[in-house]
């Protein structure tokens, strides 16, 4: 991070904060309430996914929103974690160092965002500083630009409350040797302003030989009221985390897992890392004009440093002459350094015009971003090596990574203008319209070759259509229609290459028809069916293309509430059809977790995760995963109004399973049974 811009937003903070002194009083310390774990709006506190606070039943496609206490009950601490409770979305391995979703089907690893901004390095998203996360389904252009095919996902930091001080921690240690500390600390500095700080640090340890992973974070954030009307935000964020990469084991020859080594892990116990570095500054200025319009303006500053470099199966485990067992394996080493500048500007209002109310957002948005990247592999004659079980441990020595396979230097500026209207049309009956126009320029320079530059500048626009019907106070019924695109780039800027210049992006259609219906006993259920319709363009000779055309159906259900007075439940179902065509996607997930208070000082949690047969991901053979189902128990005791202890317990039946592939030979284990303690409290 350059040393003017951090010199800059602190002087910014501490004139701020000695301003906002003037007017210091003291505050009284808020009390710890009980959990509230339902999420009924996306986002609070005016800075989300779709600009203003939108009930879920007014969106005209399905969502799921997890707020911060539900995270914590479920000890939910990874994206991962987050999909095997949402309906249409499944965790990839992610080569074992990126989250990698997969949403309705198709995989993206830069439809991640952090209170509506663009959030597409590759890395494990940590979420000590999330106040919720929504996850939103179905093609997602018009707020957020190209990605978002199937869905994406929106983290909502936490920032400062004005008139509040309090600080939550959350202590915890694994049976497995893990162990991580949280820390959320809010104080009122005047009457106008407040400072908030989270920080986090873990160290990771699990079932898997050599893993281990030393990560941490911390997140100062500064609100301050300038008038009735201009609220700002400042943030800076920095994360520091080194992990083990762990590419899971090898398929036998019939593509089923080769259990027969499940206990083996198929890398360097020194070599298989991964490390970022990461440094994020936000300005978040919100103007309110009148009582029905407001003005925000969002800056974010953020470069990260990413290296990774790892060894894995890419062959099915064979035995040599003498009867040893003997495996093929490759490997690379890979590092990008990323720095971003993202602005946008957002008109925000509700208007009543032509007897009709209208709530609208016209937004620009302007990206600009550097990407440097480099990969090598093998020693320059060989890519792979054939080796010895035993002598796993010397791969380093015996195939070191010393041939500059890729080395690129992209730019990518991005300009985009939008609009979106919800039009009141009657009582019941709400039209959702909207577009969004992208320009989106690249350059990369291939210094391995020489300097060779190739340029690509294309507009893409996307449109979103939708109708939400009320007949009444607790049933929406809602049909829409949305778009997004991929350019040839892809999401990570890494190539761009001679046979995809020119060519039109990607395209991604959505579909869908849903009913979204609250219950008398408060217990609400969302039904859809979905039609996501992927159009890519591919090259097929000299001036010549072939378009290859996708369509995945599917049907999603979930419910959340409560069953009676003190049980809690949320659950989760889902069909796709045709889903060996789609690779890595179960034809069935269901998901369902409940919590029940026994009395005010015992509550009981259990969680039921199932899974289908799902095909991975592959390159020449078909590797099969076989369904599993996971059960989950937790015990939480209330030991004051401030403190509770807490008890998860993954996989009581201790169930072996394999939860996601990566190639022919990349087959993840499982965790077996074993249990986290965790002390959560407040003062």
């Amino acid at each position: 991070m350059n040393t003017y811009k951090l010199t800059y937003l602190a002087l910014i903070a501490v004139v701020s904060a000695f301003s906002a002194n003037l007017q210091a009083q003291e505050n009284d310390v808020v009390e710890l309430d009980d959990y509230e774990v339902v999420g009924k709006f996306l986002q609070t506190d005016q800075i989300n996914a779709l600009k203003s606070p939108t009930p879920i039943e007014d969106v005209p496609q399905s969502l799921t929103i997890l707020t911060s206490d539900l995270l914590e009950l479920q000890d939910l601490t990874s994206m991962g974690a987050i999909a095997d409770y949402v309906p249409g979305v499944v965790a990839g391995q992610g080569e074992g160092h990126r989250d990698d979703i997969l949403f309705r089907g198709q995989k993206s690893t830069a439809d991640f965002f952090v209170d509506g901004v663009r959030d597409d390095v590759q890395y494990y998203r940590p979420l000590y500083n999330v106040e919720q996360v929504e996850v939103l389904k179905g093609a997602n252009a018009l707020f957020f630009g190209r990605g978002g095919t199937g869905g994406l996902i929106n983290r909502v930091s936490k920032t400062a409350q004005i008139g509040d001080d309090f600080t939550n921690y959350s202590i915890s240690i694994d049976d497995l040797g893990e162990r991580s500390l949280q820390i959320d600390s809010n104080m009122s500095i005047a009457p106008n302003a407040a400072l908030r700080l989270n920080y986090y640090n873990e160290d990771l340890e699990n079932h898997r030989n050599h893993y281990y992973g030393d990560n941490s974070g911390i997140n100062p954030t500064l609100k301050f009221k300038l008038s009735e009307n201009t609220t700002v935000n400042l943030s800076y964020e920095n994360l520091d985390q080194e992990r083990f990469i762990d590419r899971g084991i090898s398929a036998d020859s019939n593509g089923n897992p080769d259990q027969n080594y499940i206990g083996t892990t198929f890398g360097d116990a020194d070599y298989n890392k991964s490390t970022l570095s990461a440094d994020v500054i936000k300005i978040n200025v919100d103007q309110k004009i009148d009582d029905s319009t407001k003005l925000r303006f969002s800056y974010t500053d953020n470069e990260y440093s990413k290296m990774y470099q790892n060894f894995y199966a890419s062959s099915s485990v064979t035995l040599d002459t003498n009867g040893d067992p003997q495996v093929k394996l490759g490997g690379y080493h890979d590092e990008t350094e990323r720095e971003s500048n993202i602005l946008s500007v957002d008109l925000i209002g509700e208007k009543e015009l032509m007897g009709k109310n209208h709530k609208y957002v016209i937004g620009y948005e302007s990206i600009e971003t550097s990407n440097d990247n480099m990969r090598n592999k093998g020693d320059g004659t060989n890519t792979s090596v054939t080796i010895a079980l035993a002598d796993l441990d010397t791969l380093a020595t015996v195939l070191p990574q010393t041939n500059l396979y890729d080395n690129t230097e992209a730019t990518v500026d991005v300009t985009s203008i939008y609009f979106s209207d919800e039009i009141e049309l009657t009582d019941e009956i709400d039209l959702v319209l909207g577009a969004r126009l992208d320009e989106f320029d690249i350059t990369v320079v291939d210094v391995k070759d020489g300097g060779a530059t190739l340029s690509q500048v294309s507009e893409e626009l996307s449109t979103r259509l939708g109708v939400v019907y009320n007949p009444s106070e607790n049933v929406s019924w809602y049909a829409s229609y949305s778009e997004s695109f991929l350019p040839k780039s892809g999401g990570q800027y890494a190539s761009l290459s001679s046979s995809k210049q020119g060519l039109d992006a990607d395209v991604f259609e959505n579909a869908e028809i849903g009913v979204k219906y609250t219950l008398d006993n408060g217990i609400d259920i969302t039904a859809s069916l979905y039609e996501l319709t992927s159009v890519k363009p591919e090259y097929d000779g000299p001036l010549q293309t072939k378009v290859e055309k996708i369509a995945a159906k599917g049907l999603e259900f979930q419910a959340s509430g409560n069953l009676a007075e003190n049980w809690f439940m949320t659950a989760g179902l889902s069909f796709v059809n045709d889903a060996d065509s789609l690779k890595e996607i179960p034809g069935r997930t269901f998901s369902i977790w409940n919590l029940y208070k026994f009395n005010e000082k015992l509550s009981f949690g259990l969680g039921i995760i199932n899974k289908g047969d799902t095909k991975g991901k592959y390159k020449t053979n078909a590797v099969y995963l076989p369904s599993y189902t996971r059960v989950d128990l937790a015990a939480y005791y209330k030991i004051d109004e401030n403190m509770r202890l807490q008890l998860n317990i993954e996989n009581v039946t201790d169930e072996v399973y394999f939860p996601h592939s990566y190639g022919d030979h990349q087959i993840s284990v499982g965790a077996p049974l074993h249990a986290t303690l965790k002390l959560v409290g407040r003062f």
